[in-house]
């Protein structure tokens, strides 16, 4: 039966692409709730209340105490990880004395909780594969579904939708079973929750139109259902916001007006109360009323500011800072950037969006209602923030020519970014990792799910040689299909660590020190139009190399751009050391020609720095990119001292040194060249005089054309 199918009960969508099953799964997450939940928490998550079972728990024994240790662990497992873990470890050693298989496969699925939103997604899939494998043994159908539930977030998490796609596909037949008495495994609740799942995957891509026609059916069937004010409130404002970014204005202010009518029972409604009034101040600024907007976003950041909501506060000062900015309103924008800062601050300093613990299970947004969200994906998004924060007032200095203020503030971006990309770097190498170690265990599970199906089969037509060689051809085709990808993401990973070591390489700590020095130098010195042209010149460069080192390809105009920024900042700190000339062929177009970035930045710079600066008479530099038949031909010609004698003197400095620059780029050559039909070729050339004595270096790479 169609996956549609399913659905059909609650309401009739049709055609639903299934690319986007896998974003269902975010609500349904965290539904299943304890019939001892804690009433505070208004996110969904699968807790219990904690004092109860504290009190009970001497008492007990057995069974019963492993029963109860396990949902301590579950109910610490969002946040409190040592404190869950602990538990999960007492549960699993008394359930395998006792040999209490359910107690065991609970404690291995807390584990995996644990480790999930800790964002260690192969050890969750670790614990998640031996928890299905008792639960299966044991028949528990919703728990197995549940647990098909969780590998499939886990791999959606990791951003590895396609094996997330399959296990929604494999968890959806399971809910889908039928039980006795005309039931199956999943319930109502299952369902709604589902389609709440696809109404966010269909906004998430876009398909506005598809998410609306979710959301307004679910207002009619909560009507009828009595579902909570928390739930129809969150879902009114979703309805509101998919009309506003479909230009449905009208439409959008009924549904606003209309989450603002719910009482204010608990903080969540509050709280997205003043989403929905920061929403409307979008539509008046779109609409040029700015000084409605201007209040309305007043209004919201004193709320979640006096609220303890510092995540929130941060953006609308954020927010109400660049409105202000654009509108020439200095001493206002500063103002509020400064509020931006001292909010950035303090969340830095609690390591939290929140003021309160409190605060951390109140739905402020939306979202976290039906998927709670892991602590580093909140980090990278303070960052990110915070990022955007210190950009801004970087800039408003920088135009207030406050060239001192703008420095610092530059040097705080740079920092931000840094951190932010070690957050990135961390998450992506931690995808990555999941990709490539996962396979394994995503083998062990599919032939698990193949195995339980292959019985049930057996069970109703005996045909067991029919089945099993089915069973074993599908396992075949899926060990060659695991060992490609296997093949294709080891080569991934070796890009990604290449790019890294590029990165670090081009931001050499030397250089960026020097050139600060040279600004500082500048300003000391009382010349603010040198300074404000170094700054200017010294960003470009950084923000190039920041852009260009997670690319594979540029445009030739770019690199010509990198090379020229870094050649004159070179030229400034090594003043009459050298001159350099850079041509381009009139039959190459550097718009549209494409190159691996920063190929020659470090060629360039060991010529300077090992080619000039032990040369007694001034350097001089020739870079061109010309034709060679069908390749682009680029060269980076110097005739500085040589790389014999180079070495000499680095040697005689430290003898310890090695130059990584070469290692680097052949290591970058040899990866791009495994997805090329024409290789990128790179030699390097001694030059000699007509005496035989050192002359200088030739670097050459002969790059196929790309468009």
């Amino acid at each position: 039966m169609p996956i549609n199918k399913c659905f059909l009960a609650v309401i009739k969508i049709n055609m639903i692409p299934r690319t986007s099953i896998c974003f269902v799964l975010l609500s349904l997450i965290s539904i299943a709730i304890g019939s001892e939940c804690c009433a505070q928490k208004y996110i969904y998550l699968e807790t219990y209340n904690v004092d109860s079972l504290l009190l009970v728990l001497p008492d007990q024994h057995a069974e019963e105490q492993i029963n109860a240790l396990n949902r301590l662990s579950i109910s610490f497992c969002y946040e409190e990880f040592k404190k869950s873990k602990q538990y999960a470890i007492k549960a699993m050693t008394l359930a395998k004395e006792l040999d209490y298989q359910e107690g065991i496969a609970d404690s291995y699925r807390n584990f995996g909780h644990i480790a999930f939103f800790q964002s260690n997604f192969p050890d969750a899939l670790n614990n998640y594969l031996e928890s299905l494998q008792l639960y299966e043994k044991m028949d528990k159908k919703y728990a197995v579904a549940r647990i098909y539930l969780d590998i499939a977030k886990t791999h959606l998490s990791a951003s590895n939708y396609e094996k997330a796609f399959d296990y929604c596909n494999i968890a959806l037949d399971k809910f889908r079973e039928p039980l006795e008495g005309g039931e199956t495994v999943g319930s109502v609740r299952d369902t709604t929750m589902l389609i709440l799942g696809m109404a966010l995957a269909y906004k998430d891509l876009g398909i506005y139109d598809k998410a609306l026609e979710i959301y307004n059916r679910v207002l009619e069937v909560g009507k009828k259902n009595n579902f909570g004010n928390t739930e129809m409130m969150l879902t009114a404002l979703l309805v509101a916001n998919c009309y506003f970014w479909t230009g449905e204005n009208d439409s959008a202010k009924v549904y606003w007006d209309k989450a603002l009518t719910y009482p204010e029972n608990n903080p969540s409604i509050q709280a997205m109360k003043y989403h929905t009034i920061a929403s409307r101040s979008d539509l008046f600024y779109t609409e040029g009323k700015i000084d409605s907007a201007k209040h309305n976003k007043q209004l919201v950041f004193k709320w979640f500011s006096e609220n303890g909501f510092l995540f929130w506060a941060m953006y609308e000062a954020n927010s109400l800072a660049s409105i202000h900015y654009k509108n020439n309103e200095f001493v206002s924008a500063e103002k509020y950037y400064q509020h931006s800062e001292k909010l950035f601050e303090e969340m830095r300093n609690r390591n939290s969006w929140y003021r309160y613990d409190s605060l951390k299970y109140v739905v402020s947004y939306g979202t976290e209602l039906y998927y709670p969200m892991p602590h580093t994906q909140m980090k990278e998004m303070m960052w990110g923030l915070g990022r955007k924060m210190y950009y801004g007032l970087y800039q408003f200095n920088e135009a207030n020519k406050r060239t001192e203020k703008a420095l610092r503030y530059f040097i705080q971006y740079y920092n931000a970014t840094d951190t932010l990309n070690n957050i990135q770097r961390t998450r992506e190498t931690t995808e990555l990792q999941t990709k490539y170690e996962s396979e394994r265990k995503d083998q062990q599970i599919e032939t698990l799910y193949l195995e339980n199906e292959l019985k049930a089969s057996r069970l109703k037509q005996n045909n067991y040689f029919l089945f099993g060689s089915a069973g074993l051809f599908i396992i075949v085709l899926m060990f060659g299909y695991i060992l490609f990808r296997q093949n294709r993401l080891k080569t991934n990973q070796q890009m990604i660590l290449l790019q890294q070591k590029l990165f670090r390489s081009q931001m050499n700590p030397h250089f960026l020190f020097n050139s600060l020095s040279s600004i500082q130098n500048y300003i000391i010195k009382e010349k603010p139009t040198l300074a404000s042209d170094y700054l200017s010149r010294f960003s470009k460069l950084v923000r190039q190399i920041l852009n260009n080192s997670v690319e594979e390809w540029i445009s030739l105009e770019d690199e010509i751009n990198s090379i020229e920024n870094y050649m004159e900042l070179q030229k400034v700190r090594h003043r009459d050391m050298f001159k350099y000339t850079l041509e381009v062929d009139e039959e190459i177009d550097p718009e549209t020609t494409l190159v691996p970035p920063m190929l020659a930045q470090p060629f360039v710079e060991n010529s300077i720095e090992h080619g000039f600066k032990h040369k007694e008479s001034k350097g001089n530099m020739r870079i061109r990119f010309g034709l060679n038949g069908k390749l682009i031909r680029f060269e980076v010609e110097d005739d500085g001292v040589g790389r014999e004698k180079a070495m000499e003197i680095l040697l005689k400095q430290n003898k310890d040194h090695r130059s990584m620059a070469t290692d680097i780029t052949r290591e970058r050559l040899k990866v791009l060249n495994k997805k090329l039909k024409h290789k990128i070729n790179l030699n390097i050339i001694d030059l000699k005089d007509d005496q035989g004595n050192p002359a200088g270096t030739k670097v050459t790479f002969d790059i196929p054309f790309k468009n």
